[in-house]
């Protein structure tokens, strides 16, 4: 059923945002950041995995140093431009998906509705002031 993996990847998205909220990791700008770099990773991997040409490995490493580098000036300067960029992620792993990804046929709609539900999640902690901007 093609709807599991958007609803378990909202569910994961959730209990991952209240989970590092609930142990302070998310009271620095470093946990989210962190959390960036992470997800914007398996692309190059699953495409390293399936043995994809060149061209398409090169490309999701482009887009992996991209997210690194926003998560770098984010850590320095804005926790909302961290959850922009999670969230920025998830809309990448919607258009990955139509244009043909190297991953599981289930990953772009699981991980995109896991970034899009956390980094919504984020913004409202630090719209809020639960968690520092």
């Amino acid at each position: 059923m093609i709807l599991w993996p958007f609803m378990i990847g909202g569910a994961s998205g959730a209990i991952l945002i209240w989970s590092l909220y609930r142990i302070g990791a998310l009271q620095e700008r470093s946990g989210i950041a962190v959390l960036l770099g992470a997800i914007a990773f398996f692309w190059p991997v699953f495409a390293l995995q399936a043995n994809a040409a060149p061209l398409v490995i090169a490309f999701h490493s482009f887009v992996l140093l991209a997210f690194a580098a926003m998560a770098a000036y984010g850590f320095r300067h804005s926790a909302a431009l961290l959850a922009v960029g999670i969230i920025a992620h998830g809309v990448f792993d919607a258009l990955v998906y139509f244009a043909g990804h190297p991953g599981p046929t289930w990953w772009p709609a699981f991980c995109g509705t896991l970034d899009i539900v956390a980094g919504v999640l984020l913004l409202v902690l630090i719209r809020t002031r639960r968690i520092p901007a």
